[in-house]
């Protein structure tokens, strides 16, 4: 399987640098073909300064993403939530890459909207200083979001959400609950 590791935090040291590491390195062990795009490394301007009014000058970066996500059967996402959301950078890399007439279509006279990218399906790797519970309650559902009204919308299926909180919580946040969170993560690859 083609698979595309999106790694949607900008800090390299952090816990989901690590975490899309290990996936990557369990995803190669398993024989599957793997891209990455690390947010914390790829010097990348998220902002969308025009809206899809107009493109932007340089839009090399992009295009060199939609062409990975094209090709991929599977992407995975891992990102911390910041403010109920994920970093800047990832939602500028949603904004800049999953355009119209690539991950989706309305039709003018209908306003159907045809999903382009049908047939990939996606994982959505969550670290959060909230507890759990809160990020899959109707206050701040992030996993409810990216699976209907971000990958859907597109045509992906969302296979797996899984959000891991109290990150930092010096009574639950231990080595060893993190390094099981990163082995649920990777389990996700075996079949």
């Amino acid at each position: 399987m083609k698979i595309l590791v999106v790694q949607g935090n900008p800090n390299p040291e952090s816990f989901t640098h690590a975490n899309a590491m290990h996936y990557v390195d369990v995803a190669k062990q398993n024989g599957h073909q793997v891209s990455i795009i690390d947010l914390s490394q790829d010097n990348f301007d998220p902002v969308l300064r025009y809206g899809y009014h107009k493109h932007m000058d340089d839009e090399s970066y992009p295009k060199y993403v939609q062409d990975l996500i094209a090709k991929a059967d599977h992407i995975a996402f891992f990102f911390p939530v910041w403010w109920s959301a994920e970093p800047s950078v990832l939602k500028g890399l949603i904004d800049r890459t999953l355009t119209p007439r690539f991950a989706y279509s309305r039709d003018n006279e209908s306003g159907k909207i045809k999903k382009l990218l049908t047939g990939k399906t996606a994982d959505v790797f969550i670290t959060s200083h909230a507890p759990t519970i809160f990020y899959k309650s109707i206050f701040g559902n992030v996993i409810f979001r990216w699976k209907n009204m971000i990958l859907n919308y597109c045509g992906i299926k969302m296979q797996h959400g899984f959000v891991l909180g109290k990150m930092d919580d010096p009574k639950k946040d231990t080595a060893q609950r993190r390094q099981k969170y990163m082995q649920k993560c990777a389990n996700t690859l075996i079949k």
